[in-house]
């Protein structure tokens, strides 16, 4: 999969853990996802995702915050993209790096938002899901990608450490 980007690209090449939340989320799984940032932070695992929901934003902040590895897939061109100035240190450190497949200038639509997600989760070894609301497009694309048998766990499971 051709992606283009900026930063610390060379974060592809890692084992990177993809994480998912829908953009309503329990408070349950908002505090579950704090603690697997933090783990994540701590064991410096690079971690993957389109990272827009408002739980992902703030995995986001926290894996940032704490010098943890993230990859920030965005759903339209790097180039046509304004980062935030707050990544400014954290890409210059080559801990943050931002890529895109998107070739044209699009907002984000749902479809976007899917093509984002699937590029995600092709892109990691394993998907972790915060939540995921039942019949809602995460939901589906769960689905979707337990059928195609990749690696998914879902915090607050046995299976998913932290």
């Amino acid at each position: 999969m051709a992606v283009s980007g900026l930063g610390a690209v060379d974060l592809l090449h890692r084992p990177l853990i993809a994480f998912f939340a829908s953009r309503q989320c329990p408070g349950a799984a908002i505090r579950a996802g704090t603690a697997w940032a933090l783990q994540q932070a701590r064991q410096h695992n690079a971690v993957i995702g389109g990272l827009h929901s408002p739980l992902e934003q703030s995995v986001l902040r926290l894996l940032l915050e704490a010098g943890g590895p993230v990859v920030i897939v965005l759903a339209r061109p790097v180039a046509a993209a304004s980062l935030r100035s707050a990544w400014g240190p954290v890409l210059a450190a080559g801990k943050l790096a931002v890529v895109s497949r998107s070739t044209s200038a699009q907002r984000l639509t749902e479809q976007a938002a899917t093509d984002r997600n699937e590029l995600v989760a092709r892109l990691a070894d394993r998907i972790t899901i915060a939540h995921a609301s039942p019949g809602g497009r995460l939901s589906q694309q769960c689905v979707h990608w337990l059928v195609a048998g990749l690696d998914i766990r879902s915090l607050g499971s046995s299976d998913e450490p932290g």
